[in-house]
């Protein structure tokens, strides 16, 4: 190919616009979705890419060996597993990684930011680049902490921000250095550093996480250094862990029932596999699913087939329509290789200009896209994906103006020149029909898995969880009830106008693993979610007892320890014969060993999401809660204002976020669900219209190169709806070829879905039978038009051509 014959594909595409904006825009737009999911893709797989060394960083990973928990590792430890890897005797360094808020004021302005607290080999490990300061010292000191660059800039309106002050709730912290920004790929973001000795946690806070097994308040990385080994590393943990009084004293009878498992099992993960470790099951973790994210880099390469697929045809009828221009330019003795250069040129023009587009369009639609994702994308366009992605363009180029080349190489001068050349050959029929039923058959596929996604996501979002959460707004506290503040915000609160009622708790639904081990008189122990609650959390939540009473402000105050209320699944499984037989009995635990009574059954509240189903709970009587659920008699926005007037009066330094307790759950459980439904809905109508595209090409050529017969089969008598039968025969065969091809894929893909949820939704065939119908309405839309036009074609005229 040289400059000569790219100025003649030029001038061709110049001379028809509608033909070139047809075709440049629809690759364009394969293009930018192909490069918008992939990009994504290679984000999800770039995660910890900047951690220097870091084949030597693991993630320390739990997994409990009890039922209740399931089988999945956990990305959070103890603190005492930390301090065993590092007695271990091994050359290492650990360091934990604890999510802390902290709520400032500066200048008049309350600010609210994440602090990770982390041990002083964080720097060893990971070496965060140092912008100013001494970060040392900011892991070292109790009221010190290092920002990151652009909290520095959020809070101070500059970088350089070390030696500055900022207030807290009664306390001062000082800014000890100023660290670069983590990157947007990392499974350890964090806006500012403190030590794990640092004021923000409170004394009684950090004895019991340094000190507890059974408790992990976040994340413990390693680094084994050379000469380590990872097996004795883990050798010293399960030591630790079997001397520890958790697995003596607190889980002496579930250790002894596992048969010489352990408690817990350890795992060091490899920091580059963590974000998307596919067994990984912790809905707090930055985790993405590996599944998903190569299925979404499956999808990015059908797209773009399609949209060359669709090229492809185009160019295919145009090299037919061309025949007397080739026919010519062979007279004139042009060889076999130019004509063959000319049309590959044409083919790599319209690819290059195509995937300029495509980039702009992606650049334009980037924002959109990170904000559906929920991720930081901005390294997405640097200097070497560009250059990829045009490289791609000529090699898409290359392989999409085969077909139609070879097509121009087999005309024939004489034959073409007398107007005998005008016909395809069968094959080259066939094989534009197994591409446009390719389309569909993909077309079909995405759409049936969309569909199926999109109701068990609905379906899952929308279970009853046995409590009305429409006049229900939750808001975290700053402190929890033991602080007065606390009770005389609940106390202000509850007399605003709307307010029905207040209460406090853990929240309604679980997101961790706080479990505890009951033991009825004379049975076994007994694994149970654990919510602690305050007295009228029952009556809030409007719930009504099975059996017995449940918790009331009028009989119960949030000290008393001596009493529990069930749920009906805890009934069952301490072995009551019925709610009512647990009422007036009492029970034991494993937190300081004394009889409770069981004063009241509760309903079985669906505090889980669809994935693990309705689980056995026990609520306590506690003040060490702050999760304030606020019950609504009016206007719950109206509320949701009042709230956010009146926090300011009882901590001024902290921010504050009311929401709807449905939308709360949603966004915990199905967040990630509707994400995906809505790529998979964005890529099915893309990969719809390109199919509908690529039949209405394929009717119109169809039409034209059937033309004399149609008029053949009129002049027989055939009446209008013989011949639309004819010309929808033809694509309804092509639509049938596409449920055969893309069907079988999206059930599977479906079940292997479906099989992560508990609940399902009643799925059955319906999706695949709304994805065929949805591809035949298509298909009929785009043929009806050729369709009319056979039935209006003049006998006569049609002859005399």
């Amino acid at each position: 190919m040289n400059l000569r014959d790219f100025r003649i594909g030029w001038r061709l595409l110049v001379k028809e616009p509608a033909y070139s904006a047809v075709v440049v825009l629809g690759l364009a737009v394969g293009i930018a979705v192909c490069f918008l999911l992939l990009g994504y893709v290679r984000h999800s797989f770039s995660y910890d890419e900047h951690v220097p060394e870091r084949e030597r960083v693991f993630q320390l990973q739990e997994r409990w060996n009890l039922a209740l928990l399931g089988t999945g590792w956990g990305s959070t430890a103890s603190l005492p597993a930390r301090d065993a890897a590092l007695a271990s005797g091994q050359p290492v360094l650990a360091t934990a990684f604890l999510d802390r808020g902290v709520n400032v004021r500066v200048g008049g302005r309350a600010l609210a930011f994440g602090v990770a607290l982390v041990d002083p080999d964080f720097e060893k490990i990971f070496a965060p680049r140092v912008l100013a300061g001494d970060l040392h010292a900011a892991l070292t000191r109790p009221e010190a902490l290092a920002l990151t660059a652009d909290t520095a800039l959020k809070v101070f309106g500059r970088v350089d921000a070390v030696g500055r002050t900022l207030q807290g709730d009664g306390r001062t912290y000082v800014v000890a250095a100023v660290v670069a920004s983590p990157p947007a790929a990392t499974t350890m973001p964090y806006e500012a550093l403190a030590g794990t000795g640092s004021v923000i946690m409170p004394p009684d806070q950090r004895d019991f996480t340094t000190g507890a097994w059974g408790f992990s308040p976040g994340r413990v990385y390693l680094k084994l250094l050379p000469g380590a080994d990872a097996g004795a590393v883990l050798d010293a943990l399960r030591r630790g862990l079997r001397a520890s009084p958790l697995v003596r004293r607190s889980y002496a009878q579930q250790v002894a029932a596992l048969g010489g498992r352990d408690l817990i099992d350890y795992r060091l993960q490899p920091i580059a596999d963590v974000y998307l470790a596919p067994d990984l099951n912790d809905i707090l973790a930055v985790h993405g699913n590996r599944q998903g994210v190569i299925g979404l880099a499956a999808v990015a390469l059908l797209v773009l087939l399609l949209a060359a697929t669709n090229y492809v045809n185009l160019a295919t009828v145009r090299t037919l329509a061309r025949q007397r221009e080739i026919a010519v330019r062979k007279v004139l003795g042009a060889s076999a290789q130019a004509v063959a250069r000319q049309f590959l040129a044409e083919s790599v023009l319209v690819c290059l200009i195509a995937t300029v587009l495509g980039l702009l369009l992606a650049w334009l639609l980037l924002p959109v896209f990170a904000d559906l994702v929920q991720r930081k994308l901005d390294g997405m366009f640097n200097a070497a994906t560009v250059a990829a992605t045009l490289a791609l363009g000529v090699l898409l180029g290359l392989a999409a103006g085969a077909y139609p080349t070879w097509s121009a190489l087999r005309v024939r001068a004489t034959a073409a020149l007398a107007g005998r050349g005008a016909g395809e050959t069968a094959r080259g029929v066939w094989i534009r029909r197994a591409l446009t039923a390719l389309q569909f058959g993909v077309a079909i596929g995405l759409t049936a898995t969309t569909l199926a996604v999109a109701w068990q996501t609905r379906y899952a979002s929308t279970l009853d969880p046995g409590f009305d959460t429409a006049p229900l707004l939750m808001f975290p506290a700053a402190n929890d009830m033991r602080d007065p503040r606390t009770r005389a915000l609940r106390d202000a609160v509850a007399r605003l106008p709307g307010v029905a009622g207040v209460t406090v708790s853990h929240l309604p639904f679980s997101v961790g693993h706080n479990i505890a081990v009951l033991r009825r008189a004379g049975g076994t122990a007994t694994d149970v979610n654990l919510y602690a609650v305050g007295p009228d959390f029952f009556d809030v939540y409007d719930i009504k007892p099975v059996a017995g009473r449940l918790y009331s402000p009028a009989l119960d105050k949030s000290s008393d320890n001596d009493r529990v209320v069930l749920n009906a699944a805890a009934a069952r499984q301490l072995g009551f014969p019925t709610p009512r037989d647990a009422v007036g009995q009492m029970v034991t635990d494993n937190m300081d060993g004394k009889p409770k009574q069981v004063v009241g059954v509760a309903p079985d509240l669906r505090q889980r999401s669809a994935r693990d189903g309705q689980q056995p709970s026990v609520f306590y009587l506690n003040d060490r809660v702050g999760g304030f659920t606020v019950r609504c008699s009016g206007d719950v926005d109206a509320v949701r204002r009042a709230i956010l007037a009146l926090w300011p009066r009882y901590f001024p330094n902290e921010g504050l976020d009311v929401v709807r307790v449905a939308t709360l759950m949603s966004d915990i459980f199905y967040a990630d669900d509707l994400r995906l439904a809505k790529l998979l809905a964005a890529a099915s109508a893309i990969a719809t219209a390109i199919a509908a595209f690529g039949i209405y090409v394929l009717a119109a050529y169809s039409v034209r190169r059937r033309e004399k017969e149609i008029v053949l089969r009129k002049l027989y008598g055939a009446g209008h709806a013989a011949i639309a039968r004819l010309v929808a025969r033809e694509f309804a065969a092509l639509v049938g070829a596409g449920a055969v091809l893309g069907l079988p894929f999206a059930w599977v893909a479906i079940q292997r879905w479906l099989g992560g949820f508990t609940e399902r939704a009643p799925i059955g065939g319906w999706t695949l039978a709304a994805a065929l119908l949805v591809a035949g309405v298509v298909a009929l839309v785009s043929t009806l038009r050729h369709a009319l036009a056979a039935m209006r074609i003049r006998p006569a005229s049609a002859l005399r051509e």
